[in-house]
């Protein structure tokens, strides 16, 4: 018996010295130094790859945009009324009446985009009496060559009471390279009209068919600025037709496209927009399919 007694008290685990407890609670230490070494660590690596990738995608988005035709406009000189809705950003949109990609005539397109979480587009008369400063009561398309972008946007918010401070400006020879590069655009088109777009058409093949069809490049700018058969309401009328039609088109654009698209138009198009602004306008143009358009137009009833 005492043997076995031996026996069984010689199989005891033995207590872990002090020493030991210590060295077990040192290593617990260091394995959460590690852990929180290693999470810094990983965090700093993420944090330097999303810059890169956000610096990338900046430098991208200066490429695509620096083709643009800047023109800065001083607010001070632009009668800016006090806006109804931060949230909606108003902009002058003109179609000038110029060739070889000068912008320098009268805007025959006068319209205003307000852009939220959808686009309204505006057309005003071109024959629309106004009173434009330092010229008294004339056409609003004169504005534009009198004084440029700045008078011409002063008129629009003194007689409008509207909040623009900014503008997009395109030529007819450039509107006619835009729509072209987007694959022409698709309006119903009637006999009188097919007509005057032969009598007015600058260049490429007269048009042949009447019915909803599509136009190319300069068939489209010959359209939209017919006015002599009815009136010019009508005459708006079309020429907001032809941007919605690009508008649908555009909303078709795979997002993988749209630097090739940008860099290829911005050469064509003058504007006051900062590049934070075009920013703001991005973001809403990523909503692709889920953008609408409504239309109108002044004078209206």
């Amino acid at each position: 018996m005492r043997e076995n007694r031996e026996v069984h008290t010689s199989k005891r685990k033995k207590r872990p010295t002090a020493k030991k407890y210590a060295k077990q609670r040192m290593t617990k230490e260091e394995h959460r130094k590690h852990l929180k070494r290693l999470y810094l660590k990983t965090l700093l690596i993420t944090l330097a790859v999303c810059l890169a990738l956000l610096g990338a995608a900046y430098g991208v988005f200066l490429y695509m945009v620096g083709g643009l035709d800047r023109t800065e406009v001083d607010e001070d000189n632009l009668s800016v009324n006090e806006s109804v809705n931060e949230k909606v950003i108003n902009i002058a949109l003109y179609g000038i009446d110029s060739r070889n990609h000068d912008y320098n005539g009268r805007s025959d397109v006068v319209m205003v985009a307000s852009v939220n979480t959808k686009t309204e587009l505006v057309s005003i008369a071109r024959d629309t009496y106004v009173a434009i400063p330092g010229y008294n009561n004339t056409r609003i398309n004169h504005a534009f060559s009198y004084g440029g972008p700045e008078l011409a946007i002063r008129t629009l918010n003194e007689n409008f009471g509207l909040d623009v401070t900014d503008y997009v400006a395109v030529n007819f020879d450039s509107l006619a390279e835009v729509i072209d590069a987007m694959g022409g655009v698709e309006v119903d088109v009637t006999e009188a009209e097919r007509l005057q777009i032969n009598a007015y058409l600058l260049s490429g093949e007269p048009l042949y068919e009447t019915g909803y069809i599509t136009l190319n490049g300069p068939q489209a700018v010959s359209y939209s600025r017919i006015r002599k058969i009815d009136n010019d309401d009508m005459r708006t009328s079309r020429q907001r037709e032809v941007l919605a039609s690009l508008f649908e088109k555009a909303k078709e654009i795979n997002p993988l496209e749209y630097p090739s698209y940008v860099r290829k138009f911005a050469p064509m198009v003058q504007t006051s927009l900062s590049n934070d602004e075009l920013l703001k306008l991005a973001s809403v143009g990523l909503k692709g399919s889920s953008l609408t358009l409504d239309q109108a137009a002044f004078p209206n009833e």
